[in-house]
């Protein structure tokens, strides 16, 4: 209970540092997206201002001849308005005309506005420089020029000229799309941490899955080593206690330490074999091949053995199907069931194996007349170490990877194994390979 808290803690934290990183992620992500986009909309705005200077400075440079307007409206009705700018300037646009002194020239033609600008000063280290003012809470861009003494216009003629023109309006755009954006971008932020939240518990699923079964099976096999290597270190340390006996004498000693390595040695051999498997590392032989081919000579030994436990052996095979597999593999596919079955066969059952085709797949079946298979433990059985009855399984000196190993070998050949019941009682293993046309 202790470990499962403690992997459950260290899933949780694993869990939660994925979900920090992703919030670092997306906070990143949206903060820069926000700049650039908060950035592209201020430069295009002041791209727009200053294009509308430009064009307010090049109809302060190039004013039209006045002189000649006035002389073709001669008349009483059309006097000479000499000494007044007449620029074609956009309403919040404002313009200063100032002498070499610094002095204020068109106070009359900025009418109420001259209280507001009245304070503002010539400075000549700013000319041709597009800045931003503020003159009495209001924002303006500005740009001061001197004009050509041979201006058409003489207000401007040799004069400072200082363009201003209002950006209140503008400026209150950039702050409320700054806001809008701030907001919008908080809003998706959290929608896609939720979301993210999600898929990241949905992506690790299996990651947990995979680590708790790989937690589950070092513990197992750490367990299953265990005990063999107590059982021979116990052996051996008490036949030091013993220097002078004769091997005889510790013939059983010998013999329980001879039958713990071998069980060593096979458990060692299986979980390189799921090792390989896991790693994608085993090198299968795949060829053209008949059941006849594959199946006789693993038969053969158990039924000597099977016999000799005065058990009944039954063989029904007679389908023929062409297979493309590895012959070995599929043995010692054979060999683990048929072991199985006979292990859990109580003395006088039966143990058949026959064939049949279902469809585009070729079957064979290892029946038993043993205690049967609860329906809770079959989907369980081929997992890693696991045992329906641990105290059965431990005395008939198997580990619980037999059957995941089979399992194994059937899902690289594209096939399936499932286990049934056998009625009246028993068990049916069911190995389903698919056939094969050249």
């Amino acid at each position: 209970m202790k470990l499962k808290s403690k992997q459950s803690k260290i899933t949780r934290r694993q869990q939660f540092k994925l979900f920090l990183s992703i919030m670092a992620s997306f906070a990143v992500l949206f903060l820069t997206l926000g700049l650039i986009i908060f950035n592209l909309f201020q430069s295009s705005t002041y791209k727009s201002i200053d294009k509308d200077m430009r064009e307010q400075i090049a109809s302060v440079k190039k004013q039209p001849n006045m002189q000649k307007q006035d002389d073709s409206n001669p008349g009483p009705d059309h006097p000479v308005q000499q000494n007044k700018p007449n620029p074609k300037m956009p309403f919040q646009a404002s313009i200063l005309v100032f002498d070499d002194n610094g002095k204020l020239l068109n106070k009359s033609s900025l009418g109420n506005r001259y209280s507001a600008l009245k304070n503002i000063n010539l400075n000549k280290k700013n000319i041709n420089k597009k800045q931003t003012i503020v003159v009495h809470n209001m924002s303006f861009r500005s740009v001061l020029i001197k004009v050509s003494k041979k201006n058409n216009n003489p207000m401007y003629a040799g004069h400072y000229v200082l363009i201003m023109q209002n950006i209140d309006t503008q400026i209150q755009t950039m702050e409320n799309f700054e806001k809008i954006l701030i907001l919008t971008f908080f809003i998706f932020w959290i929608i896609a941490l939720v979301i993210s939240y999600f898929l990241a518990r949905i992506n690790m699923l299996p990651i947990v899955k995979s680590w708790k079964q790989q937690t589950e099976f070092v513990n197992d096999a750490s367990h299953e080593l265990r005990t063999p290597l107590t059982i021979i270190q116990g052996k051996l340390e008490y036949m030091l206690t013993k220097p002078n006996k004769k091997i005889i004498d510790e013939a059983e000693a010998i013999s329980v330490s001879l039958d713990e390595v071998n069980r060593l040695n096979s458990l060692t051999n299986n979980l390189l074999d799921l090792a390989r498997f896991d790693q994608a590392t085993t090198k299968l032989n795949f060829e053209y091949t008949e059941p006849q081919l594959f199946l006789k000579d693993p038969i053969e030994p158990f039924k000597d053995i099977i016999n000799s436990q005065s058990k009944v052996f039954q063989i029904n095979l007679n389908h023929q199907p062409t297979l493309y597999l590895d012959r070995n593999k599929i043995k010692q596919l054979l060999i683990i069931l048929l072991d199985n079955a006979t292990k859990y066969t109580p003395k006088n059952g039966t143990i058949k194996i026959y064939d049949q085709i279902e469809g585009s797949k070729y079957q064979f079946i290892i029946s038993d007349t043993g205690v049967g298979i609860k329906d809770s433990d079959k989907k369980k059985i081929f997992g890693r170490f696991y045992r329906v009855d641990k105290s059965r399984n431990q005395s008939s000196g198997g580990h619980g990877l037999g059957l995941s190993i089979a399992k194994q070998i059937v899902a690289n050949h594209q096939g399936h194994i499932f286990v049934r019941d056998n009625l009246p009682h028993g068990s049916e293993f069911v190995v389903e390979l698919p056939i094969k046309h050249k």
